[in-house]
């Protein structure tokens, strides 16, 4: 008989799109899925499982996000709008176990005051005590004045809904599940050796080619190199202008993801062997591209690799940097380090073209990403939990 899942996720699609084919694989199996979704990303989710709308304040944000000062606030906002919906849905149609990706802390406190099973999953760096993003590579520039007001507003948080006697102010950070699923390949975990049988690592789940109106721009698009920054810490005009100059200077053609917060006008004039959008049809792209410069995010540098595409990581946050690092280790692409200027990042992307033996292991693990059952293995690891 078929259980009830409560998926949990921020609204942002590196987060999402790791657990989507899951999600519909548990679907498949005769399982009834309902999932947290905000804005526009009801529409997409919703063609796949049930809909728990609600409005995210990450939906309308102007802060700028690499200050922990404005980012601690935030999140405790996306929380306290997360947990009232999803507690409303929970009383009225409770699951069997919630599914709650690893920055939506409503998912786990949820678990915690319903007592349900959660499961935890982690479409970045997982962290046992072995490993921390946080303190491996300084991902929060909080001070002792930020966390202790944000840990005050915490726990009246807690207070309101009656987890205060059961949950601390700093689980809210460091809060643990017995059940994880990791949406990436052991081999690209730092210290992936140390994780135990909590932690279950799962070939990605890939979502399918867009088949999108730029197919035949991108078809004709040889050789080809992607560039994106990614959705939060992409507001750096002269990085794209100098991607397409350095492109542009090898011949190549360039497709960039801009962003909302760049216009193409303000890249300047483009020659047609460039297409400017401030969102691309990333797998469609990837497909015909030979190169991915880019930001390193993790979804977005695995989506490459099941591509095939060699990754050149200029980092933005220190998550990206360990990205950069794990492809360095693995031989699969190399850090950019800023700031570079168009010739130097002409001669990387030749030497990188050119490096066979970086080709043949990205051959190898593109099959490894490919071979996988992907989402079966996603519904594998849920359903063990029933």
């Amino acid at each position: 008989m078929g259980k009830h899942v409560l998926y949990a996720s921020i609204p942002a699609w590196g987060h999402v799109y790791p657990a989507l084919e899951g999600l519909t694989e548990l679907v498949r199996r005769g399982h009834r899925v309902s999932a947290l979704a905000s804005g526009s990303f009801a529409a997409e989710i919703g063609k796949v499982v049930d809909v728990v709308p609600y409005e995210s304040p990450m939906d309308s944000v102007q802060v700028e996000l690499s200050d922990m000062g404005n980012v601690l606030p935030l999140m405790l906002k996306e929380t306290r709008a997360a947990y009232a919906m999803l507690a409303k849905a929970v009383r009225e149609d409770r699951p069997d176990v919630i599914v709650s990706d690893v920055l939506s802390t409503a998912g786990w406190l949820l678990g915690q005051a319903f007592d349900i099973p959660v499961i935890r999953t982690w479409p970045v760096f997982a962290s046992n005590a072995e490993f921390s993003l946080h303190q491996d590579y300084e991902s929060r520039s909080d001070t002792d004045e930020s966390m202790l007001a944000f840990f005050g507003a915490v726990a009246e948080f807690l207070d309101e809904v009656g987890l205060a006697s059961s949950v601390s102010p700093e689980q809210f950070f460091d809060n643990e599940a017995e059940r994880n699923i990791v949406l990436f390949p052991r081999e690209i975990q730092p210290k992936g050796e140390t994780f135990d049988d909590r932690f279950t690592f799962i070939d990605p789940c890939i979502r399918p080619a867009e088949n999108s109106p730029e197919l035949p721009w991108l078809r004709k698009a040889s050789p080809l190199a992607v560039i994106s920054l990614g959705t939060v810490f992409n507001e750096k005009i002269g990085f794209f202008r100098t991607c397409i100059e350095g492109v542009e200077r090898l011949g190549w053609h360039a497709a960039a993801a801009l962003g909302n917060k760049v216009s193409p006008q303000a890249v300047g004039p483009i020659s047609d062997r460039v297409l400017l959008r401030a969102k691309l049809p990333m797998i469609d792209t990837l497909q015909h591209a030979s190169v991915a410069i880019t930001h390193g995010g993790l979804t977005s540098t695995i989506e490459a690799l099941a591509q095939g595409v060699p990754v050149l990581i200029a980092p933005q946050i220190g998550e990206q940097r360990g990205v950069a690092d794990s492809m360095e280790r693995l031989g699969l692409g190399v850090r950019l380090r800023e700031p570079f200027t168009a010739d130097e990042l002409a001669d990387l992307i030749k030497q990188v073209a050119n490096d066979t033996e970086m080709a043949e292991r990205l051959a190898r693990f593109q099959q490894k990403l490919r071979d996988g059952r992907s989402g079966g293995q996603f519904a594998d690891a849920v359903e063990a939990a029933f």
